[in-house]
């Protein structure tokens, strides 16, 4: 198509430019990084690394504006597509703007990915799993598990072993390798998350673990475990950016099924289960862009990432990936 935009976000500075950029490159566009402005310096980074290999000159450029200047690149003749990754407001209102240049757009935006734990699934796994699919990145991630939906049966059971695991997490300088849970990224985000925890609470939540901001110097919360959360609650309805849990019960696997599509974001969901055939039967049910199952989501060359609903449209990595920014062209021969 030519050359592409992109609007990257800070929460993985390397990974969210490469996955991208390698497609786009490989189908041969030139690619336009515009990233978040706490990152430049990964930014940077990455135009040098690009600049070191065989890619012809120009292949990988890099702007640094803000959102002014996004849009006079949107309406650049020269700008042929836009990508987007971050939240839905900032996609949203992308999107309106290469909308009315009639510009194609792949937007990966938030999510509020469900993690079903049914009643026949190994519990010490599944906890496991829950902790690093919630935790990593101090839950800074659009893909995390953020809504347990628990199988009555082993409701209770479950809730006592994450609590216990969560609160075993070390907590503190994020250059400490012994350090599983560092700061949020910026303040006004840690008070957003602080205030949807309080929301939840008073809608009638009841609160496991944490809830509350930690003293001193750098962006810190409390790792949180909210239970008897129900789809009319806010931690529910919207997406925790941070190191928040939100626990649901579902009475069999079809009301785990119900309550999982019940949102408003579709980007993927995690399906703890002993039962093959079961979990196979829920992963094809999901309304999101990616399951997994008896395992921890993975953003993988080979499988491609992109969300429905307010998660977005479009997909990243694999080889549709590669066909977003395409021309996709009929040749049409007549011989006699």
């Amino acid at each position: 198509l030519g050359v592409i935009l992109a609007v990257m976000p800070w929460n993985f500075p390397l990974w969210q430019v490469l996955r991208g950029a390698v497609s786009m490159l490989l189908a041969g566009n030139t690619y336009l990084l515009k990233h978040a402005p706490n990152v430049m310096g990964s930014a940077t980074l990455m135009a040098e690394l690009f600049e070191a290999t065989d890619l012809p000159a120009g292949g990988f450029n890099l702007i640094n504006v803000d959102n002014d200047g996004v849009s006079v690149a949107i309406r650049d003749d020269r700008i042929a597509a836009v990508a987007v990754t971050g939240s839905v407001r900032a996609g949203a209102a992308i999107a309106a703007q290469a909308g009315a240049a009639l510009k194609k757009t792949v937007l990966e935006l938030g999510g509020s990915d469900p993690f079903i734990v049914l009643a026949d699934a190994d519990l010490d796994e599944a906890v496991k799993s829950a902790v690093i699919g919630r935790f990593q990145n101090t839950g800074q991630v659009c893909m995390a598990a953020k809504r347990f939906i628990v199988e009555a049966p082993i409701a209770e059971a479950f809730e006592k072993r994450f609590t216990a695991a969560v609160q075993a997490l070390t907590m503190g300088d994020p250059l400490d390798e012994k350090t599983f849970l560092g700061p949020m990224a910026r303040a006004d985000l840690r008070d957003e998350l602080d205030g949807q925890v309080k929301a939840t609470l008073r809608e009638g939540a009841r609160l496991v673990l944490g809830g509350e901001k930690v003293a001193g110097e750098g962006n810190y919360y409390a790792p949180t475990i909210l239970a008897d959360v129900t789809p009319a609650m806010t931690a529910f309805r919207e997406e925790l950016f941070g190191p928040v849990a939100a626990i649901a019960v579902a009475r069999d696997p079809q009301h785990a099924l119900e309550i999982a599509n019940d949102s408003d974001f579709g980007l993927s969901a995690t399906v703890w289960s002993g039962n093959e055939a079961i979990a196979d039967q829920l992963a094809l049910q999901l309304e999101v862009g990616a399951v997994f199952v008896n395992g921890n989501g993975a953003s993988d060359p080979r499988v491609t990432i992109g969300g429905v609903k307010k998660s977005g449209y479009g997909r990243e990595l694999s080889h549709f990936g590669v066909h977003e920014f395409c021309n996709v062209q009929t040749v049409w021969k007549n011989r006699r």
